[in-house]
């Protein structure tokens, strides 16, 4: 496996002013003077920082203020303060100590430090942004308040008054479901790594191997095609032979002939996410009815795939690909979805291909189609590609093969 000739940093070419009057148009639209942003997607989105403490998931170790007028600010630890130094454009950023000794940030009259960040201390500081960049004393400021933990909440009521809190995660998820071209340019990017990813594992899977082996193949193909460049993590929801429950823990099992390998996952490039989904056979003796399953969930997925046209509804992917399921080998076939808009949030990223979602598909929305189906008995598979709605119909992201044997499409 050999990494790619040459990196090209998307970083180079964020548009944030454009990000950033996306956002503010969404703030006009609702009344808001201000936001404070605290997931680490939105953070991104906003900054284009991503926080190495990514997966700490704590409020406070990281935020983001996004005034109606002028430039967002983030705020970040002096630990990482380095990496929004040179990684971002147009963005404040304001810096606060941690428990860590920094010699760059050495202060004499400093005796003791914190045993862990006060993140009231990062509310604090977010509070004093919104006031000076709004001018107001108890400005209107949208939070995410789905993550938001109960005690900071109280904190910014008595800060600005209830009336003035409003939740805006739904806003933000409206505002990242229709792409900018740069960032369709890092999501087919993406794509196309993960799509050679899958091929490797796919090629070099071999009966003996265990569920470890095929993680090991996977995470060492992702960082071998992209020279480790640009990879914020790499995810997997892996299910060889019969064990079809999903967990982080590798399984001992050794895979058999006839088993059904089902490949799930992406990497995160930059924040944006791919997913992939594919099954394929170990040996070229396909079980009858584990064929007749796959060929039922491959046709739902054209189906499903042929729907994908500016105008349509989300609900209408979904009843086509189920339609064919019940004519086919899956007449008791009941899911709750099948696929979801991809971007920058952690994982399935609303909105969903889902039986009730009235939502009109637009040019620039990126999704994952899938038609996945569970059994310890006939195996696990899912068929998963990305594509993004145009003007015309759909671009297709993902090809690579579509067939329970390996090298045939």
């Amino acid at each position: 496996m050999a990494a790619t000739k040459k990196h090209t940093n998307f970083m180079e070419t964020r548009p944030q002013k454009e990000i950033q009057e996306k956002i503010q148009a969404a703030m006009e639209r609702e009344g808001l003077d201000a936001l404070l942003l605290t997931t680490p997607e939105n953070i991104m989105y906003s900054t284009g920082w991503c926080t190495p403490l990514y997966n700490w998931r704590q409020t406070g170790t990281a935020m983001a203020v996004v005034p109606k007028h002028g430039k967002a600010s983030i705020i970040v630890s002096q630990f990482e303060q380095g990496g929004p130094v040179q990684q971002t454009k147009d963005v404040d950023i304001v810096s606060y100590p941690v428990w860590i000794f920094i010699e760059d940030f050495y202060d004499p009259n400093e005796k003791t430090k914190d045993v862990q960040p006060d993140m009231y201390r990062t509310f604090r500081m977010a509070m004093d942004i919104i006031k000076e960049k709004t001018g107001a004393d108890k400005p209107k400021v949208g939070i995410e308040l789905g993550y938001m933990p109960h005690d900071k909440y109280l904190f910014l009521e008595e800060a600005f008054g209830a009336d003035n809190l409003k939740n805006i995660s739904d806003m933000m998820i409206k505002v990242r479901t229709i792409k900018l071209p740069w960032e369709i340019d890092i999501l087919r990017y993406a794509a196309k790594v993960t799509e050679k990813m899958m091929g490797l594992t796919m090629l070099m899977t071999e009966p003996g191997m265990t569920e470890a082996d095929i993680y090991k193949l996977w995470w060492q193909s992702a960082y071998e095609i992209t020279g480790g460049h640009d990879i914020v993590s790499v995810s997997q929801a892996h299910t060889p032979g019969p064990d079809f429950w999903a967990g982080y823990m590798a399984r001992e099992r050794e895979l058999r002939e006839g088993d059904i390998v089902r490949i799930d996952g992406g990497v995160s490039l930059y924040g944006y996410i791919s997913d992939l989904g594919r099954s394929y056979c170990i040996g070229d003796k396909v079980p009858e009815k584990s064929q007749a399953i796959f060929d039922t969930l491959l046709a739902a997925h054209d189906a499903e795939v042929a729907m994908m046209q500016p105008g349509n509804k989300l609900k209408d992917a979904f009843h086509a690909a189920m339609e064919v399921c019940h004519k086919g080998a899956l007449p008791h076939f009941v899911r709750g979805h099948f696929g979801h808009t991809l971007g920058m949030g952690p994982g399935e990223e609303y909105p969903m291909l889902d039986p009730n979602n009235e939502l009109v598909m637009e040019p620039g929305m990126v999704f994952c189609c899938e038609t996945p189906y569970y059994s310890s008995k006939f195996g696990s598979f899912n068929i998963e590609d990305t594509l993004v709605i145009t003007e015309s119909g759909h671009e297709r992201f993902t090809h690579t093969n579509r067939s329970l044997i390996v090298g045939m499409k």
